[in-house]
């Protein structure tokens, strides 16, 4: 018997994107059924609303998630870098698509690289990890706090008032705005945020039927990177407005998981790898979080209190 579901996602261009690419998927998959997108706007969407003084990038998520809740909608479409590292009682992660690229790129006027920027120049972000990264690798850069879709950013540095910001390459290749891309950072120095580049797919835990049918379109490989990185930031407690950054490589039977934490100003920073086998994501993070817990861990989050 057929069903109608309904896909729950932000109002904006990049989430819209990725929430077409879903009922593309899942309306492949499953073919006798239909998938419906309805669009909301969140607390996230308020450009009045400081992310790292309210919430993080939670606030991205938390109308949505009342939505599924209250069932006014069947499965909701996030960037995983937004989810908290805690779901609702009531909620699933039950998918991960294929994961896009991972990497911080710049987009900066007249395509000048980082290694040129003259100190004093402004780089944009509303990212405490990225702020504290860059304060860690140019410390002679002006760093100011911007919010927008990726549109608004990259006007922002067309009219001046910026010279460069970074961004999430994935976002800016789903927007098909790759020619504004002036260059890519290694992700083993700009270490990026837990789950970047990977769309998650989450709906009640009680909707045994949709779950499965969720299934159909996970990325195993993707699903095992994203729970080691979620599993070390669960573990330290944290939150998506952490200078907090996690990536898992995965290379046949074998996961690499490297992280990076930094107070935000960037003067006490942790940054180290660990290597395991493929298959047990969820330990490997909570081992990495063991050695930062060792290394100093709670001092700095004391410190984001």
């Amino acid at each position: 018997m057929s069903r109608v579901y309904r896909i729950g996602t932000r109002n904006s261009p990049l989430a819209l994107w990725q929430a077409q690419f879903v009922q593309w998927l899942l309306q492949d998959a499953w073919p006798e059924d239909k998938f419906e997108i309805i669009g909301m706007t969140t607390s996230g969407d308020d450009k009045s609303i400081k992310l790292s003084e309210s919430g993080g990038k939670g606030l991205y998520v938390k109308e949505l998630e009342q939505a599924l809740i209250k069932k006014d909608v069947d499965v909701c479409v996030h960037s995983v870098k937004d989810m908290p590292a805690k779901l609702p009682e009531l909620c699933s992660l039950a998918a991960v698509a294929e994961r896009g690229e991972v990497r911080d790129i710049l987009i900066s006027k007249n395509k000048v690289v980082i290694a040129d920027f003259k100190p004093g120049m402004k780089i944009g972000t509303s990212s405490l990890r990225r702020r504290a990264q860059f304060l860690v690798s140019f410390p002679q850069l002006e760093i100011v706090d911007i919010r927008g879709n990726v549109d608004t950013r990259i006007r922002k540095v067309e009219d001046g008032e910026v010279d460069g910001v970074i961004l999430a390459a994935a976002g800016v290749l789903r927007l098909g705005l790759e020619n504004h891309i002036t260059e890519y950072f290694d992700p083993l120095l700009f270490v990026p945020a837990p789950g970047q580049g990977a769309i998650a797919l989450e709906c009640r835990e009680e909707d045994d039927e949709l779950r499965l049918k969720l299934r159909r379109i996970h990325h195993d490989q993707s699903g095992q990177a994203i729970a080691a990185e979620r599993a070390f930031l669960s573990e330290l407690g944290a939150n998506c407005a952490l200078p907090l950054g996690a990536w898992c490589q995965i290379e046949q039977f074998q996961m690499r998981l490297t992280a990076f934490l930094a107070d935000p100003n960037a003067e006490t920073v942790l940054m180290e790898s660990i290597v395991g086998p493929a298959g047990h994501p969820e330990e490997l993070g909570k081992k990495l979080a063991d050695r930062f817990f060792h290394h100093g861990a709670k001092r700095i989050l004391s410190k984001l209190g």
